[in-house]
């Protein structure tokens, strides 16, 4: 246990935040949260636990952070008499943005670089995860802002910005004689075998909640998170999966051409930014929601 363990405890339990208080104490928001796991092992407690959605000390950490706050406070002030502010080094703002890969791919390749170059004073923390958990850590504050693959109805907690358009498509093997067609309305689709990316997905569940409103019954055999496995058990039988939109990050797959399909044409399936519903962004997120706006 040290003072720069405490004093990270201290700014996540009060401000209920990891992304709030790493930007705070200017430091990454993994940099914290390492620092905070480290002092619960340490002391083999829990202090930090999510509870509704939302970061609460527990008994435990009520109770350190009530006993460490006074002895923070003394250090800090001692190093401020003797060390004076520029000890604690130059100040960033951090931006911390979490990020499905799929939802990236659909994006312009150098978007996240340039503004990165555009604003050599922020410290931009981007960390690649599932959309489940990308909503999630937004929904905690853990990330200022998300971006996601999705469709309006799954994102009715959060302020949403759409960024693409994408549609839906899918990748056809050539002995199907779908793959011929231009484009697949949904019934196209009733019995056709599928793999997907399973209900931790949007384009998962925006797929099933379809077919369960239309009655269509596609013959799902493997849902997987594992992009090679997925593909691989679409190879081996010569099934269908779902394919981005024709863009330069993306490589077309030799004999399994990509045939959009139009699921469901009231909705918009697409890649979104989403915050924290009705809050506030700091400057450097609303920076960065700006200026995904006017891409």
């Amino acid at each position: 246990m040290d003072i720069r363990q405490l004093e990270y405890f201290i700014a996540v339990a009060r401000l209920r935040s990891y992304t709030k208080a790493a930007d705070e104490l200017f430091i990454t928001r993994q940099a914290l949260s390492k620092a905070v796991h480290n002092l619960e092992q340490e002391l083999g407690e829990t202090l930090i636990a999510q509870r509704d959605g939302t970061l609460e000390p527990t008994e435990t950490g009520r109770t350190l952070m009530a006993d460490a706050q006074p002895v923070v406070d003394v250090y800090r002030a001692l190093e401020r008499r003797y060390l004076g502010e520029a000890a604690r080094g130059e100040r960033m703002p951090l931006l911390s943005v979490s990020l499905v890969p799929g939802a990236a791919l659909t994006l312009p390749r150098t978007i996240i670089d340039r503004f990165a170059d555009e604003h050599p004073n922020l410290l931009l923390s981007v960390e690649s995860s599932p959309t489940d958990m990308a909503l999630a850590m937004v929904k905690t504050g853990e990330s200022d802002i998300g971006i996601v693959g999705s469709a309006p109805q799954y994102l009715t907690d959060f302020d949403a910005l759409q960024l693409v358009e994408t549609g839906t498509y899918v990748h056809v093997p050539v002995a199907n004689p779908l793959s011929r067609r231009e484009r697949l309305g949904a019934h196209d689709l009733d019995g056709q075998p599928f793999v997907t990316f399973g209900k931790r997905d949007h384009l998962h569940r925006f797929f099933m909640d379809t077919c369960a409103d239309l009655g269509i019954e596609p013959n799902v055999l493997m849902t997987t998170s594992n992009v090679d496995l997925l593909t691989s058990c679409a190879l081996q039988n010569e099934a269908l999966m779902f394919g981005l939109p024709p863009n330069e990050n993306v490589d077309p797959i030799p004999d399994y051409p990509l045939v959009p399909v139009d699921l469901r044409p009231d909705v918009s399936f697409g890649t979104y930014a989403v915050k924290r519903k009705g809050e506030p962004l700091s400057p450097a997120a609303q920076a960065f929601w700006n200026y995904l706006a006017g891409e």
